[in-house]
């Protein structure tokens, strides 16, 4: 049986969920035929064939979460295997075994042979075996890799005699969440925040104006004035890169979860362009099919949680950024003016930063420069 392993459907992405099976086992398939819908945490992917042959095997069921260069798919018999086209999809390696590969209970694919395992961990996951009192050789891993909740399950199995469960029915996360609940351990770990908030009087706007444009002009403005809130941060090396665009994250919450696509070199662009892209990005979460390249390189983000509720809040940062803009709901407030009374429009800001590198003057002076561009008149 020749095994076609999950390719990285992206850039590092350690796996994705089965969404829909295109063939059954049996199933004659051609050189390119989409195989199988696979959700990753950035987008819907169809899974092309590597080769022309016959199934012999699926390793996994709907809903079911595959570890990028675990088994997909078995085809049966020597197929012959033509050069695949370039369709601009992501294809990934036939392997040739002569081992039969069976499922444990817990459907993880293990060899039928007994024999001596070459296990793959990383030096943290080998530390933590060894405080644990794990023998990473009798773990069969998911992936390529052993990973650090698989020795912990071991360890606990180990102790009780059996793994531990939570009461009641769990939901597995989809991919889009399983990465949101990843980066915000990461952040919770590794970033030490400081929040600061005001509000900016759009008072003197004339006419019809869009509140996202002028935000996002005000953010340019203010990483001009103050460059160090544009740059990314290494927590190991203490060092800093200023870069030399501005791209803007936003945030985008869909029913699967936040994506975060990247208006790339804002000061290059104009209203109008701009304006395209962030409909564009609209249409894009609906279907779940950003493209890669929508979703990285952000320098910045922008979380416009106001469009729905809220005024204040402590957003949360993405490493390797060190800030992230809060926008709250607008609101009508009355403030003195020359002695009287005024209904003005409130827009209320919120800006986090990594406080590793950023001071709290830099945060002050890029929040003050912020209100100052959204509180002119255009």
């Amino acid at each position: 049986m020749k095994v076609f392993k999950l390719p990285d459907l992206g850039e590092g992405l350690p796996d994705a969920t089965i969404r829909e099976w295109y063939i059954a086992v049996g199933d004659e398939v051609k050189i390119d035929q989409p195989l199988v819908a696979m959700e990753t945490a950035k987008a819907l992917v169809d899974v092309p064939s590597p080769l022309a042959g016959k199934i012999e095997k699926l390793f996994g069921e709907v809903g079911d979460v595959i570890e990028t260069g675990s088994p997909l798919i078995g085809f049966e018999g020597e197929a012959e295997t033509e050069e695949p086209k370039d369709t601009g999809t992501v294809v990934g390696a036939i392997e040739t075994s002569d081992t039969v590969l069976e499922e444990s209970g817990a459907g993880i694919p293990v060899k039928k042979a007994a024999e001596k395992k070459n296990f793959k961990a990383t030096p943290a996951v080998r530390m933590l075996a060894k405080q644990l009192d794990v023998d990473l050789t009798k773990i069969t891993p998911k992936g390529s890799l052993i990973s650090a909740e698989e020795v912990k399950q071991a360890a606990q199995i180990t102790k009780t005699g059996k793994t531990q469960k939570i009461e009641g029915e769990l939901t597995p996360l989809s991919p889009v969440r399983r990465a949101m609940a990843q980066s915000m351990s990461q952040s919770h770990r590794e970033v030490v925040p400081v929040s600061l908030m005001d509000d900016g009087d759009l008072s003197a706007w004339k006419g019809e104006q869009d509140i996202t444009l002028r935000i996002i002009r005000a953010i340019e403005a203010a990483c001009q004035a103050v460059p160090i809130m544009n740059a990314h941060f290494d927590g190991e090396t203490l060092g800093y890169k200023l870069n030399e665009t501005i791209n803007i994250g936003i945030a985008v919450d869909t029913p699967q979860g936040l994506y975060v696509p990247v208006l790339k070199d804002v000061s290059h662009q104009d209203d109008t362009a701009l304006r395209n892209q962030i409909n564009r990005f609209k249409e894009l979460a609906q279907s779940r099919s950003f493209p890669p390249e929508d979703l990285r390189d952000a320098t910045i983000m922008l979380s416009n949680f106001g469009a729905f509720a809220g005024r204040y809040a402590n957003p949360i940062l993405l490493p390797p950024m060190v800030t992230i803009i809060g926008v709250g709901r607008t609101r009508d407030e009355i403030v003195p003016v020359d002695g009287k009374p005024a209904v003005h429009r409130i827009l209320p800001l919120s800006v986090t930063s990594d406080h590793r590198v950023i001071t709290g003057g830099e945060i002050a002076r890029f929040l003050k420069q912020l209100i100052d561009s959204l509180e002119k008149a255009s």
